[in-house]
């Protein structure tokens, strides 16, 4: 089986090297798309699709959802649009949208620039038939009282979209999320529900069992076909096989064959956190189904968690007890109840109201266990520190001893101490797209300041939509996985949103001791709308050049008169990391350059962060021959419409032959001190 799955994955990487495009490509295409797959934001949609003529799949994005949405049955789409490849991930921890999506066989996605028609099918196969009747049923659910509405499409449809996650965010904060999409407990219900029809009708054990079997593939594509569903149905289909065959079966037996098919039908499948997570979960009930309900539930938490950990870096201390609460609450109250009041919702509206409130006061006291304190940032462990945390919880299961639960304990707490006290400081320049965003903690996390936070200026945006901040996936997603959840200081160089856009995402997120501005940007109107809200829980502090502050380990340069924030009030530091001097200019503009030089004849820096990303308007010829940086450090967009950074700019660091290093092509770019040396680290590069 192992060298079958070996063959498998070799031609599947074959595969992939084939199907790789390289930059982008201007193309008319027609693709196949099942309405039910199709997820809509505003007047957008995106969802996969296949392209009719040579059968490959493809992520499509389109803004014109009134021509998709009105459809039930599968649609060829017409469209003319660009056909690029999947942005890999630009920022350490960062998801990985490309390696995700390639898991899946989609290697490419397509932006509709014009759609030119759209044509429903009329030909009908086994599988459209399936996507048009979960079509139906969503349409269905949704006519639901919420929220039950959530409950039944994530747990018989397999959609969860952000509404779920908002509404129902103390489910995921808990890790209660298994529930709902890989543990399996809907198709347990699901297949009863069907005995229980078959019993009705006086349908014999032999002809239920090959009903059962025919019938979960269907209900497969029908629940949205996700890995962990898959591994759920694929074990029980080998049990009905096993009993058809009249052969007996060990959970461990039903297990590892579930596991080796699953491997060959999707090889890639262990590259999801999903799919990791159910067979992991899987293998460790096999080895607790004999403990005491509080055990199990300890053990089975005690499995998962090094997985956690490692994709999502946080983990709650109530999680143990919520899943001990919860588990069998949710097993024989919750699961029972939605489908009933699903079945009976036409003749019986006024139960499935009952139900939506119930479910309601269960959400209630869900997310209010996941709001109280025991939110533990963790971090993210090296992965061999993973498998190790494991297998030794695994060892812990199989023989209990105080000397093996001592040392699971001890390199837990060796772990969490090694991330939240590193050895080794940091300089690290965000990938924030056309914006800044710079982290710069001491060894030990001594003292850990921000330069701002990137962000985008929301164009186009209803105002009754929600506000997204891309620094949530990229510096705070970062920031969690290295064990941080405070900052000593966020500087705040100037009001332009690509610098401070993300201000409320990470006022929201993350415990900030101190937000240092320029001395008159208080007055700023825009600025002061996104902070003022968390003036409760943080500190205002407006600077002007050689201000000292007591505990912030930077010189301030600029600015020397008051202002609102402007390019030219830019807040400019420096310090010293790595025996090594650093500039940070904002978007400083040449003017201000030249004040700093004439206020500070002696000024050096080894390392220069260009102001406003490369523009002409800053790095003036003299202020980089007065500078003279070993590395200057541009951040800009790629793309950006302003052309960033610019040809005059990059021509007078080559005339000064001056080495450059750019967030366009690095993605982030990290410098690493301390006691294990000095290096750089570029994420699309290496070190």
């Amino acid at each position: 089986m192992v060298v079958i799955f070996c063959l498998v994955f070799w031609y599947r990487y074959k595969q992939n090297q084939a199907n790789q495009i390289q930059g982008q490509q201007t193309v008319t295409k027609s693709v196949l798309i099942y309405p039910d797959n199709i997820k809509y934001s505003d007047d957008s949609f995106y969802g996969i699709g296949t392209i009719t003529d040579t059968g490959k799949k493809i992520m499509i994005y389109g803004n014109d959802a009134k021509m998709v949405n009105q459809y039930f049955k599968p649609i060829v789409i017409n469209v003319s649009g660009v056909v690029q490849p999947f942005d890999e991930a630009r920022n350490f921890n960062q998801f990985d949208a490309k390696e995700y999506y390639e898991s899946m066989g989609v290697y490419s996605r397509l932006t509709v620039k014009q759609i030119n028609s759209v044509v429903e099918q009329h030909r009908f196969s086994i599988i459209d038939i399936l996507h048009y009747l979960r079509m139906i049923m969503l349409k269905y659910t949704n006519q639901l009282p919420r929220p039950l509405n959530l409950y039944a499409s994530s747990l018989f449809l397999g959609v969860m979209d952000t509404s779920f996650n908002d509404e129902l965010s103390g489910v995921k904060t808990l890790g209660l999320i298994h529930l709902f999409s890989i543990s399996g407990l809907h198709v347990f219900y699901i297949v009863n529900l069907l005995k229980m029809i078959l019993g009705l009708f006086r349908v014999t054990r032999e002809k239920t069992r090959w009903i059962t079997l025919i019938f979960l593939p269907t209900y497969f594509v029908i629940a949205g076909s996700s890995i962990g569903l898959m591994r759920s149905i694929l074990t029980v289909e080998i049990g009905i096989i096993a009993l058809i065959l009249n052969k007996r079966l060990t959970g461990l037996d039903v297990f590892s064959i579930t596991l080796m098919v699953n491997l060959i039908i999707e090889p890639e499948m262990l590259l999801q956190f999903g799919s990791q997570l159910s067979y992991a979960l899987a293998f460790g009930l096999i080895y607790t189904n004999k403990m005491r309900p509080l055990k199990q539930t300890v053990m089975m938490n005690l499995v998962s968690l090094p997985f956690i950990i490692y994709k999502l870096f946080q983990w709650h201390a109530l999680t143990m007890l919520a899943n001990y609460l919860v588990i069998p609450i949710f097993s024989a109250l919750i699961m029972p109840m939605i489908l009933i009041a699903v079945i009976t919702y036409p003749i019986a509206e006024w139960f499935s109201s009952l139900v939506a409130i119930i479910l309601n006061s269960f959400d209630t006291v869900v997310n209010w266990l996941g709001a109280l304190p025991g939110q533990i940032n963790f971090g993210k462990p090296n992965l061999y520190v993973a498998t190790i945390l494991l297998v030794m919880t695994l060892l812990v299961i199989d023989r209990m001893t105080l000397k093996r639960v001592l040392m699971l304990i001890c390199m837990y707490l060796i772990t969490f101490m090694y991330i939240h006290y590193p050895v080794q400081g940091e300089v690290s320049f965000f990938d924030v797209g056309q914006g800044d965003s710079i982290l710069i903690r001491e060894p030990l996390n001594h003292s850990i300041t921000m330069i701002d936070t990137g962000g985008k200026l929301q164009f186009g945006r209803r105002k009754n939509s929600k506000v997204t901040y891309q620094a949530e996936k990229t510096s705070i997603n970062y920031l969690k996985s290295i064990g941080i959840n405070h900052l000593d200081n966020l500087v705040l160089s100037h009001q332009d949103a690509d610098h401070t856009g993300d201000i409320p995402a990470m006022l929201a997120d993350l415990k900030v001791d101190r937000i240092i501005v320029g001395d008159g940007l208080q007055n700023n109107p825009s600025i002061m709308r996104k902070i003022r809200p968390y003036l409760n829980k943080t500190k205002l502090v407006l600077v002007k050049a050689d201000q000292k502050i007591p505990d912030f380990p930077f010189n301030i340069y600029h600015p020397f008169e008051s202002g609102l924030g402007k390019n030219e009030d830019s807040v400019v530091v420096g310090t010293i990391k790595g025996n090594r001097s650093w500039l940070f200019m904002g978007d400083l503009p040449s003017s201000g350059e030249s004040d700093i030089m004439q206020k500070y004849p002696m000024l050096k820096a080894d390392y220069l962060k260009l102001g406003h990303h490369g523009s002409d308007t800053s790095s003036s010829d003299a202020f980089l021959k007065f500078i003279h940086p070993k590395i200057s450090i541009i951040s800009a967009g790629r793309n950006n419409r302003y052309h960033h950074p610019s040809v005059e700019t990059l021509q007078r660091l080559k005339d000064n032959n001056l080495a450059y290093v750019n967030t366009q092509k690095q993605g982030m770019i990290s410098y690493k001190y301390g006691l294990l040396g000095n290096h750089w680290i570029f994420k699309l590069q290496g070190e």
